[in-house]
């Protein structure tokens, strides 16, 4: 975890001045120990990700995958040709406020 702790505390001594330099200095190891945290719930045995440090984590995975990993990988298929295009069915959703199940 040594590696982690020091970037996330180099983030904190010098900023990132852009998310393209966050990016940037979130390694492939980083990225990966960021992603075991998250899955755990703990930094280590002894230390528990708090809710505001959990939620961080999973932003800084977020940004990391929308620059360096491919959109297959990420979501795990392929979209489709027609998704946004005008050729793709549109419908109307309705939501409900909420008192959703209650009678009318």
């Amino acid at each position: 975890m040594q590696e982690l702790e020091q970037t996330l505390f180099g983030f904190l001594e010098n900023p990132p001045g852009s998310v393209d330099e966050l990016v940037s200095r979130i390694t492939p190891d980083v990225y990966e120990r960021l992603k075991e945290a998250v899955a755990l719930g703990r930094w280590s045995e002894e230390q528990r990700l708090s809710p505001q440090q959990s939620e961080q984590c999973m932003q800084l995975i977020i940004l990391y995958e929308a620059h360096n990993v491919d959109t297959e990988v990420r979501i795990g298929a392929p979209l489709s040709s027609e998704c946004g295009s005008s050729g793709a069915e549109e419908r109307a959703v309705t939501v409900r406020d909420s008192s959703f199940g209650d009678a009318e």
